[in-house]
């Protein structure tokens, strides 16, 4: 082989080496991108702990599980949590509901214990819940959407859940101004806030609170496939039992509406928490 030759060959070899290079390099950030893409859109699973205070209202616990279970998509990871008075004369009731077999793959607690209003109940749960995500739910309610737990995870996963968020079901309902009657939460929320929502109230304005906050710290978004459906008493007259009729007396509506009038101040310190 000539020298001329040789160089010839050597500058081919060249050549063909830095072709095999850029191929590498090109494929390596191409692969490389899609793994960045992929692992962006993860789905990250947490725990979800339905707060569940309830009274006398067995039939209904019964109505909300079976929607629940049989639109659920992993039910093993489901922690529903009782909370019941310690002169709930359905007691047995609840258990026998609990003790039914469609709901073996479902996380049950039962606490007892008697608390002053829905806020504070709620918030109880909170606090001893382990889980990431927050529930409360009224016990009157149905879930509706199939795989709602799964959307759940999807919503989550598009934020960072150790900081405080809110993702605001679907149920149907027309306002006049943005508002969820069954916004869910992480436990950030809890831990930033102290609550889930104020306990000034004699029993309304639960979730008001939530999405008032939500929307003034802009930590929310709506999710229109977590669809929860109601059977309010005031669109259905056999839904008014003892229970509605308790929390309606004494006029609680009209004077918890004062108390929210006279909270802005308060609403706009902690909307500020949890921005901070």
């Amino acid at each position: 082989m000539t020298q001329n030759n040789r160089n010839l060959f050597q500058s081919i070899n060249k050549d063909i080496l830095k072709g095999f290079k850029r191929i590498y390099w090109f494929n390596y950030l191409k692969f490389k991108k899609i793994y960045l893409n992929l692992k962006s859109n993860k789905i990250n699973k947490h725990n979800i702990s339905i707060l569940y205070p309830t009274r006398e209202r067995s039939v209904k616990f019964n109505r909300m599980l079976n929607s629940l279970i049989i639109n659920c998509n992993d039910p093993s990871r489901i922690n529903i949590m009782l909370l019941l008075d310690t002169d709930e004369p359905e007691l047995d009731k609840y258990k026998e509901v609990i003790s039914d077999k469609l709901y073996k793959d479902l996380n049950f607690q039962i606490h007892i214990k008697d608390l002053k209003n829905h806020a504070i109940r709620n918030n109880y749960l909170a606090n001893i819940s382990k889980d990431m995500i927050l529930f409360p739910v009224n016990d009157d309610i149905i879930f509706k959407s199939k795989d709602w737990d799964k959307y759940i995870d999807e919503e989550f996963s598009k934020i960072d859940i150790s900081k405080p968020y809110c993702i605001w079901t679907d149920t149907g309902q027309k306002y006049p101004y943005l508002h969820s009657d069954f916004p869910i939460l992480n436990k950030a929320w809890y831990e930033r806030l102290g609550y889930l929502s104020s306990e000034i109230f004699n029993h309304w304005y639960f979730d008001t609170w939530i999405c008032d906050l939500s929307v003034r710290s802009k930590k929310f978004h709506l999710s229109s496939d977590i669809k929860i459906y109601q059977y309010s008493a005031h669109s259905i007259k056999e839904e008014v039992d003892s229970t509605h009729l308790r929390i309606t007396k004494n006029d609680n509506a009209s004077k918890d509406k004062i108390i929210w009038e006279e909270s802005l101040q308060i609403r706009i310190n902690d909307a500020t928490k949890l921005i901070n």
